[in-house]
């Protein structure tokens, strides 16, 4: 059933607002906005029936900028990126495509020109490649030290190289879904409501899994220039000789100091995970030892935040006027999941079809993206019991 939305798409300045199904998702871990719309194919439908019946006419191609509006407000500016007609019993066409950032995911970071830059802090080197695809970038945190190398792979994807910088300094990066990355850190602000079922919740559903989590996450980089511990240069001794081959010594080739700087390992271990599963990573930026514990932190965390993911189904798309959005901190009192405590909204969908409008929102513990320590985050509040009232010991069956 084709119904009015109150997910709209702005294309070329037409809005298009009936819809037999519409859905717009944001997601921490995907990066790119995305939206996907089935409709009435009207067009074709008139010239191959001659019994079709008339509606609004969509010639909508793959390619063109568009915009997503829900309730009139824009929360997506990207491309159409597909157009998939379909007749079977009812001739229908499904309109896909992501917000701009989506071409970061997809396409080279480097072509041409330099490929590392020097002395750069975090987003400067973000700035450098998201130009040329017409991307604004902000950074709302202190992203720490310079890199002294940024380097960038020859068939790396852009969003692989802003990614691995981004670990290493335990920063999450995120688009804003109209036009601009956002380094920042995660839950500085809190959602519009609290989530609770039995409550405000539709539905609930968990997902639980230690498949990819690991006892202990290694990252072992590289530094440069023995990680700034050399203490100057090393003065030359115009009265020295050469040693006689008796008086050499065997070496490694590097000092102590040396290996400590050039040679960087971080270690994170996941205490939940109580049998032997370690995995190894290989830093892909110049690594020192923070930078490294940085990104194996951040390794385990994301890992452990991914195994444990519960979606909540609410009415609407709004509280008060206000929108659900990513990246926000909301209690969750899920009796179901078992869950009484803050959580870190990683994913909204906004999902328009013959039942309604409804969001959902997918939830994870809230130390999952950051630094900071877990402390009691993970751990549940106690449950404030309701009273239904006393039992009539006196009534009877009717």
């Amino acid at each position: 059933m084709t119904r009015k939305s109150g997910i709209s798409l702005r294309v070329a300045g037409v809005v298009y607002d009936q819809w037999t199904s519409a859905e717009v998702t944001r997601d921490l871990k995907d990066f790119s906005g995305s939206f996907n719309f089935v409709l009435r194919d009207t067009k074709r439908s008139l010239k191959t029936f001659d019994y079709a019946s008339g509606g609004a006419l969509t010639d909508i191609r793959p390619g063109p900028a568009c915009e997503v509006l829900i309730y009139g407000v824009v929360v997506l500016k990207g491309f159409i990126e597909a157009v998939r007609p379909d007749i079977r019993d009812s001739a229908s066409v499904q309109i896909s495509g992501r917000d701009k950032t989506g071409d970061l995911v997809d396409c080279a970071a480097l072509t041409d020109g330099p490929s590392e830059f020097r002395n750069v802090k975090l987003e400067e080197a973000v700035k450098r490649i998201a130009e040329p695809f017409g991307l604004g970038v902000r950074s709302e945190i202190d992203t720490g030290e310079p890199f002294t190398r940024y380097g960038l792979d020859l068939a790396e994807t852009a969003h692989s190289a802003i990614e691995k910088g981004a670990r290493s300094r335990h920063a999450l990066i995120l688009s804003d879904g109209v036009g601009n990355i956002v380094i920042t850190r995660t839950g500085k602000t809190r959602a519009p409501a609290d989530l609770r079922l039995p409550g405000n919740v539709l539905g609930s559903s968990g997902s639980y899994s230690h498949q990819d989590r690991y006892s202990k996450t290694y990252v072992r980089g590289q530094g440069e220039k023995a990680g700034k511990t050399r203490s100057g240069s090393a003065a030359l001794d115009k009265t020295a000789e050469p040693l006689s081959p008796g008086d050499r010594q065997a070496s490694s080739g590097a000092t102590e100091t040396e290996r400590k700087g050039t040679a960087a390992t971080g270690i994170a271990t996941d205490d939940e995970i109580t049998r032997y599963r370690p995995v190894v990573h290989l830093a892909r930026s110049k690594a020192d030892v923070t930078a490294a514990q940085y990104e194996a932190d951040w390794r385990m965390r994301t890992a452990r935040g991914a195994g444990e993911e519960v979606t909540e189904t609410v009415k609407g798309f709004d509280v008060n006027g206000q929108l659900w959005r990513v990246n926000e901190m909301t209690y969750v009192s899920d009796a179901y999941q078992g869950i009484e405590r803050d959580m870190l909204i990683v994913r909204v969908t906004n999902r328009s079809d013959g039942g309604g409008d409804e969001t959902d929102l997918t939830v994870m513990s809230p130390e999952a993206f950051d630094a900071e320590p877990t402390g009691k985050r993970r751990t549940n509040r106690t449950r404030r019991k309701t009273s239904s009232g006393n039992l009539d010991t006196t009534a009877q069956g009717l």
